[in-house]
C-alpha cells in the first residue's frame, strides 16, 4: 500500500490544480460509455429481433401460399391478401380463398366480420347469441380457421392473433337487417357509442373484403357495408 501510494504521489497529474475536476469529468465520460454501449447492444438485439421475426413471417407466408416457395415473390393469393390490413388478416384471407362467405346474406356477412373486429372487455363477456344457422356455421368456419392459423404462427415462432370474437354478432345482424337502435341495445352489453365504433370498424373490414374478395363475395360485402352505414353510423362517420 505504501508503495503504492508513492506512485500514485509520483504520478504528475497528482499536482494537477484540477485533478478532482478531471476526475469527475473522467467518471462521467466513463459512465455516458456503459449507457452507449448499452443502447448499442439493445439495438442490435432488437434488429435481429426484427430480422429473425420477418424471416418467419416470410416462410408462414410461404407455407400459406401467398409468398412463392422461395419468398422471393408475391402470388396471386397474395395479392388478395395485401389488400386486407386488419389484425387477423390471415384469417380473413384463408375465408375468401375457402369461400366460407359464398351463401351469407349481406345481414349475415356484417355479423360475421362483427366477431374479427370485435374484442370483448373484461366485463363485456358472455354467451354470444346466432342470428340464424347461417351465420353460426359461418362462424364455426372462421374459428377452425383461426386454430388453423394459430398453430401454424406458434410453429413458425410467432405470436397466435387473439381469438374471433362473435359477441356482438347478434346486434350487427339485426341493425344490419334495418332494426332501431334502441332495438339494437336493448339485450346487448354495448353503449350506444361503443356500438357506432364497432360498426365502423365492420365497415372498415367490409370495404376491404370488397376489394379482395371474388365478385359474389365482394357485392355481398358492398352490401353489408350500406346496411351498416345508416343512422346514427352514417351521421357519426367521419369521410
Amino acid at each position: 500500500m505504501d508503495e503504492l501510494r508513492a506512485q500514485l504521489r509520483a504520478h504528475p497529474s497528482h499536482t494537477c490544480p484540477d485533478r478532482e475536476e478531471h476526475a469527475r469529468w473522467a467518471a462521467r465520460w466513463w459512465q455516458l460509455r456503459r449507457e452507449t454501449d448499452d443502447l448499442q447492444r439493445r439495438v442490435s438485439e432488437r434488429t435481429n429481433t426484427v430480422a429473425k421475426t420477418f424471416e418467419r413471417i416470410c416462410d408462414l407466408l410461404s407455407t400459406l401460399g401467398y409468398l412463392t416457395p422461395d419468398g422471393l415473390a408475391v402470388t396471386e393469393e397474395g395479392q388478395r391478401l395485401r389488400r386486407i390490413y386488419t389484425e387477423l388478416d390471415l384469417v380473413v384471407a384463408e375465408a375468401l380463398r375457402r369461400g366460407s362467405w359464398q351463401r351469407l346474406s349481406g345481414a349475415d356477412l356484417a355479423a360475421v366480420v362483427s366477431a374479427l373486429v370485435h374484442e370483448a372487455r373484461g366485463d363485456d363477456v358472455g354467451e354470444a347469441r346466432m342470428p340464424g344457422v347461417e351465420v353460426e356455421e359461418a362462424l364455426g368456419e372462421i374459428g377452425a380457421i383461426w386454430r388453423e392459423v394459430s398453430t401454424l404462427k406458434v410453429e413458425h415462432r410467432l405470436e397466435p392473433d387473439r381469438e374471433p370474437d362473435p359477441g356482438i354478432a347478434w346486434m350487427v345482424h339485426r341493425w344490419a337487417s334495418g332494426r332501431g337502435l334502441e332495438e339494437v341495445l336493448r339485450d346487448g352489453t354495448l353503449s350506444a357509442g361503443d356500438f357506432v365504433r364497432r360498426c365502423k370498424q365492420v365497415v372498415d373490414l367490409l370495404g376491404q373484403i370488397a376489394q379482395a374478395a371474388d365478385p359474389p363475395v365482394a357485392r355481398t360485402a358492398r352490401r353489408a357495408s350500406s346496411a351498416v352505414l345508416r343512422g346514427v353510423v352514417a351521421a357519426d362517420r367521419l369521410d
